[in-house]
């Protein structure tokens, strides 16, 4: 069986890479597989099977669709051993399984395992379904099966069965059982998503692969909880969204929904599902909208933040919003949970206004950008981490000062920065308490040159960072360097005098950026956007297509009148003027005065 390859190596793979690699597709398909929100694992045996023929060749995924709709709901309670003896026992009466743990995976050789798992999909309009996957380590191969309850609904994963092998001479291979299964959708998805992961999997070292997400948290409670607030409250929210805030309502709107439904997960595990005892503080709470959702779900708690966002106004008849700041000095005493969401500057202080808070206040920070305690940008301090990892360490370092217990997760939200913190306060005794505060103390003066520590507090007017506010001698500059630079490469238009106008070649974003000095940079450094900004800015002279950057033909006024009061940038500044006469151009071929 499964003689009709899809995919196959043309470089050898090591048989520790193999199994390094795979392990981490069956561990979170979800990397590879954008239908799957998770997978939760319910069986993991190996077994001991004496039939006639290979455990991979007796099973189906029809085989396992009929014992699987004996199942009333696919879920963790219903699952049990039963069902794996249903299938296997028709072939061998005295098939024996001994539960292992998914990291025997690593550890045992020369073994089969049965993995049974439930795949949770990313949408409302796929089912959950069960994959059974039967590890060969014998003969170095996985092979996978679906089903779900319902024959006519679609899944997250491919309905047919296939096959990732370790070939005898080498090779990585992707097979599936016939040509019929191989002329589908989902077996390109294999040959060209999953092959191509898997294969970059083995080129690059597996530590790159980053921390497991959700590993904190119950997955299919995660998925239940994330699968109502989106349906409850998703499109719903983006109706509205974008006329309070200009802000993208698909990434806000589903990541702070994925941290509600995280949040409650833990509160479960730590308050014993007693919402009573969850009072929480949201620092720096920004839109205001997770408050909302928790709100919304029961929980009592309440937003801080340095200046109103008129999306509040969405929220304000359910939700406790308020306008004020917190400071190192804030204290929080009736509240058990402090939350810091992207909350910059407070970032570093919240696990310090935690611990002198109460006895009972924990803490869930989602660092993004890297603060320190004084308020200024934490520099690095080991240059064998990123930035952004090193400065986790600093909030982890913080935090065990402070004696919380410290758990890192990674979160599924659609940013980069995904890793969370969230500190357990299990230092109930006064002493002990005191000890810690004198701890923190000492660490927090050790960060300020004077003897009082000064923490800079963000202003509640919000700075203007588009590139509208810098000198405008210096926007000058850049935009004439630029303009300079698209022009070395020569491209010739012919002018209605028959002489010649370079318009320029075009450059990447990051191939541009380089090509300024560090003076033009530095201007940009704190703006939105950056040089892309300010360019943008310009249209009237550029244009960007897929982060290329070209020179824009300037308009005619039979195209638009509603410049012709505005002097003509290429009549001044070009070296070949501008490409039209004065009486075609939709500008201004004033001789003084213009506007640089």
């Amino acid at each position: 069986m499964y003689q009709i390859p899809l995919a196959t190596s043309s470089t050898l793979v090591t048989r520790q890479n193999f199994w390094d690699c795979v392990k981490i597709y069956h561990n979170r398909p979800h990397l590879v597989n954008r239908k799957i929100l998770a997978a939760k694992q319910i069986l993991f045996y190996a077994v001991d099977f004496s039939g006639c023929y290979k455990i991979s060749d007796v099973l189906s995924c029809h085989s396992l669709a009929y014992e699987a709709r004996k199942i009333r709901d696919i879920n963790s309670d219903n699952i049990t051993i039963e069902l794996l003896e249903n299938l296997l026992k028709v072939y061998d009466k005295d098939v024996k399984f001994n539960k292992c743990s998914i990291d025997d995976l690593s550890e045992i050789d020369e073994v089969i395992f049965l993995s049974l798992r439930i795949v949770l999909p990313r949408t409302k309009n796929t089912n959950k379904c069960v994959e059974l996957v039967v590890i060969d380590k014998y003969k170095d191969e996985l092979t996978f099966f679906s089903a779900s309850l319902e024959a006519d609904k679609m899944i997250p994963t491919p309905t047919f069965s296939y096959q990732i092998e370790l070939t005898n001479n080498g090779f990585l291979r992707i097979n599936v059982n016939n040509f019929e299964d191989a002329d589908t959708g989902s077996a390109q998805w294999l040959q060209e998503s999953l092959f191509s992961k898997i294969m970059k999997w083995i080129c690059e070292p597996t530590e790159n692969i980053g921390l497991p997400s959700l590993s904190c948290v119950p997955v299919e409670k995660y998925c239940n909880l994330y699968s109502e607030f989106k349906n409850t409250y998703g499109e719903s929210l983006k109706k509205v969204w974008k006329e309070k805030t200009k802000t993208d309502p698909q990434k806000f709107i589903f990541e702070d929904i994925a941290i509600a439904s995280y949040l409650i997960c833990i509160w479960d595990i730590i308050h014993d599902n007693a919402k009573d005892n969850v009072r929480f503080v949201d620092c720096g709470c920004g839109n205001g909208l997770l408050v909302y959702l928790l709100n919304k779900a029961g929980y009592e708690g309440y937003g801080i933040d340095v200046r109103k966002r008129n999306i509040w106004d969405i929220f304000s008849d359910t939700s406790d919003l308020k306008v004020g700041a917190v400071e190192p000095n804030s204290r929080y005493s009736s509240s058990t949970w402090l939350i810091g969401n992207h909350s910059d500057e407070l970032t570093p202080w919240l696990p310090v206004i935690a611990l002198r808070s109460s006895p009972d206040t924990n803490f869930f920070v989602l660092p993004c950008c890297p603060f320190d305690l004084d308020g200024n940008k934490y520099i690095r301090k080991n240059t064998a981490l990123s930035q952004y990892a090193d400065y986790l360490d600093h909030i982890k370092n913080i935090s065990e000062i402070c004696k919380f217990e410290v758990l890192v997760d990674k979160l599924r939200i659609p940013s980069t920065k995904r890793t969370c913190l969230i500190g357990i306060q299990k230092t109930k005794n006064e002493q002990q308490i005191a000890e810690a505060c004198s701890a923190i103390n000492d660490f927090i003066f050790s960060k300020f040159s004077g003897d009082k520590p000064i923490f800079k507090l963000r202003s509640s007017i919000e700075k203007v960072r588009n590139c509208t506010q810098i000198d405008r001698n210096v926007i000058y500059t850049i935009v004439k360097n630029v303009v300079n630079i698209l022009l070395v490469k020569e491209v010739w238009l012919i002018k209605g005098d028959g002489s010649q106008w370079n318009i320029g070649g075009s450059e990447h974003l990051a191939d541009l950026s380089k090509k300024l000095t560090y003076d033009d940079l530095s201007h940009l450094k704190k703006e939105c956007g950056g040089l892309q900004t300010l360019i943008r800015n310009h249209r009237y002279l550029f244009k960007i297509d897929k982060a290329h950057v070209s020179l824009r033909k300037p308009y005619k006024i039979e195209e638009t009148s509603k410049y012709k009061n505005k002097p003509c940038w290429y009549y001044q500044h070009h070296p070949n003027g501008c490409l039209y006469d004065s009486e075609i151009c939709g500008y201004n071929h004033c001789s003084n005065h213009c506007i640089k």
